[in-house]
């Protein structure tokens, strides 16, 4: 009978140890697998030819784009909302018909994905290839560079928004892919958060080199804004005039363990989950960890962040302007959530980006 029980207990012991590997391996999963879908949760119901109404939760303040399959609209300020059902001012149809039955999302990248500089904004540029990884450049007179890296899933159409204020100064916007992205060099398959992805963004420093820049800002959007900081570490010796960040990932375990508590799962569970990462892609999360490595940086950074980010938490970024004061300037909003803070003030916004990037270039 003790034998019988022992064995009893062992399997026990076994199945809880194999449910928690398997619950961190699923976990691990949400946070390096690659997936490219876009999800449409609006219903449009009316339009009229300055409003459109929807169905879904879409009231963020600020000005948007309102993307569907096969078209892309401009959008601003919430007339009304209640019950289920937004109306915001509709300030352009860009592509596409817009009408009742079309579902469709709020696009903060603005011009739907995926993009270019012409479509979007009736600006010239090229496609190139950088090792491979597909990118597209706009023209410039200036011998610094902007270098944009977007964000975990996303792709270069998250920057577009941006390109005008650069445009405008003639420093010619690098919009870059990294391995895993559509089109790109897959790797291994899974995201290493910044840990592999630095040397995509060091081949595009070299290409930019190679075309007569002397310099380059670096600007990175969420999971970028945590790959152009370890681009930095990593490259110390590179031209690195600037860095831009938007909600960027300065500390994977904040994301890590806000989303456990969003989805109800226990912390010691993404514990796991973070073990299981390191264990499938070799990442150090200590590594990663760009407010534990502050004293190493030396460019300046414009850091921008929003009170209202449900994904990244600013707790990091706060940390390390605390920790690099020198070095740092923030910019703060509510209400945009996450990669929102132009969206909130597109004015406030790209003065600021005006101001660093007339500073350091």
């Amino acid at each position: 009978m003790k034998r019988l029980l022992a064995w009893g207990a062992a399997i026990v012991l076994l199945l809880a140890v194999a449910g928690v590997a398997g619950a961190g391996w699923y976990y691990s999963g949400m946070v390096i697998d690659p997936s490219h879908g876009d999800s449409y949760p609006l219903e449009v119901t009316a339009v009229t030819a300055d409003q459109v109404t929807f169905e879904g939760e879409a009231t963020e303040p600020g000005t948007y784009g309102l993307t569907w399959k096969g078209g892309n609209a401009t959008v601003g300020h919430v007339i009304s909302a209640g019950q289920g059902s937004v109306t915001r001012e509709l300030v352009k149809v860009r592509q596409g018909e817009l009408k009742p039955g079309v579902r469709a999302y709020l696009d903060r990248w603005m011009y739907g994905n995926p993009s270019d500089p012409t479509a979007a904004l009736g600006l010239p540029y090229r496609k190139i290839s950088i090792k491979g990884y597909p990118a597209w450049q706009t023209e410039g007179t200036s011998k610094t560079w902007v270098i944009a890296v977007h964000g975990r899933n996303a792709n270069a159409s998250e920057a577009l928004r941006f390109v005008p204020v650069f445009h405008s100064l003639g420093m010619p916007v690098l919009g870059i892919s990294y391995r895993n992205d559509l089109g790109a060099p897959a790797g291994d398959g899974k995201y290493h958060l910044g840990a592999t992805e630095w040397q995509d963004v060091g081949s595009a420093i070299t290409y930019a080199k190679s075309q007569g820049a002397t310099g380059v800002i670096l600007y990175g959007m969420s999971m970028g804004g945590g790959i152009a900081p370890m681009t930095a570490r990593r490259l110390p010796d590179e031209p690195i005039k600037g860095l831009i960040l938007d909600s960027p990932v300065m500390d994977w375990n904040a994301p890590i363990e806000l989303g456990a508590k969003q989805q109800g799962v226990p912390l010691w569970l993404a514990s796991v989950g973070k073990w299981v990462i390191s264990l499938r892609t070799g990442v150090s999360f200590d590594d990663i960890d760009q407010v534990r490595h502050a004293k190493e940086f030396k460019a300046p950074m414009l850091i921008f962040l929003d009170d209202d980010d449900a994904s990244v938490p600013i707790g990091p970024s706060l940390e390390f302007a605390r920790a690099r004061p020198d070095l740092v300037t923030l910019f703060r909003t509510r209400g945009g959530g996450h990669v929102g803070s132009w969206n909130v003030d597109p004015a406030r916004y790209e003065q600021a980006l005006r101001d660093f990037a007339e500073r350091v270039g």
